[in-house]
């Protein structure tokens, strides 16, 4: 007994005919009823009543279709899943993100992501970029967004995402903390707090040009393992910092955030990426790629 024996004898159990049901079947009359008498004498019961007034079931032919249409549904849901699961639409996917894209980007991502593909089980976690680029080089991630160092990685995949603004955190005392916007060329030789070069290369490369270029020349350097460090230093009064955008929010008392431009009043940004593994062999990460060029990539001319 295979499937096919199971769906002729449904769609002969449904239409009580042989004609009709030979017809839905794209087969002739004579192949149907052989099939038929050949499924019975296999289970050794008779499905089929037949007379002069036609084909009915019997009390065990009545039983076998609601079996036999279990198993139909069945195999169906089977191959649905094996096939969504080669095509990506189900299974799991492994997410990394550097704090500040966890904070904006990520859920709106995330909810467009988990709309379109609801079978896709996805691992979140939070990293360093140093860390995260281990992981994907290593295969323990599929995904993860991140600030691109300044030279190219090995087995890793990069697509830009829109540049992010940058602020300046400071103590809610600072003699900047309430304006509008401040340049850098106006902060004199405060103290500045830095996530860590050997952490986040990207990032503190990014702040150490910005601030060379304008002109800002700490008079200290207070290193910081974490954006979620860096803010109660500040709230300490221990320095400034050039964070994420995105830090605002963050709810933390006696810190003030405040827009930062360049010597031409241009605001200051910083570059984001979401990189995933040259050579993975996940298939729902070509999924996510997509959504997130969908949902993230910038606008033409950014």
């Amino acid at each position: 007994m295979d499937l096919r024996q199971l769906r002729q004898f449904v769609v002969l159990a449904t239409e009580l005919n042989y004609r009709k049901a030979a017809e839905r079947l794209n087969m002739t009359q004579p192949p149907l009823s052989i099939a038929i008498k050949r499924l019975e004498s296999d289970l050794g019961v008779q499905l089929f009543e037949r007379d002069r007034l036609g084909v009915r079931l019997t009390m065990a032919g009545g039983v076998f279709l609601g079996e036999a249409q279990r198993l139909l549904d069945g195999a169906e849901a089977a191959i649905k899943a094996t096939r969504d699961a080669d095509q990506g639409r189900i299974g799991s996917l492994r997410v990394c993100s550097v704090p500040s894209a966890s904070l904006e980007l990520l859920p709106v991502l995330l909810h467009r992501f988990a709309a379109s593909f609801p079978s896709v089980r996805l691992h979140l976690s939070s990293g360093s970029t140093v860390g995260i680029l281990g992981e994907l080089q290593r295969g323990e991630l599929d995904a993860a967004f991140l600030v691109p160092p300044s030279s190219g990685v090995p087995g890793i995949e990069w697509m830009a995402l829109p540049r992010q603004h940058l602020v300046l955190a400071v103590p809610s005392h600072h003699p900047v903390a309430n304006r509008k916007t401040v340049k850098l060329s106006e902060l004199g030789e405060e103290t500045l707090v830095t996530l860590a070069h050997s952490d986040s290369p990207g990032f503190a490369g990014e702040v150490m040009a910005l601030c060379r270029r304008d002109g800002f020349h700490p008079k200290a350097l207070q290193e910081s393992s974490h954006a979620l460090i860096t803010l109660p230093l500040i709230a300490a009064g221990l320095g400034i910092a050039i964070v994420p955008q995105a830090s605002r929010r963050i709810a933390i008392d006696h810190v003030r955030f405040v827009p930062l431009t360049d010597s031409e009043d241009q605001a200051l940004t910083y570059p984001l990426a979401l990189a995933t593994p040259s050579r993975s062999i996940n298939p729902a990460v070509p999924w996510f790629v997509d959504t997130a060029r969908d949902v993230l990539a910038a606008p033409p001319g950014f």
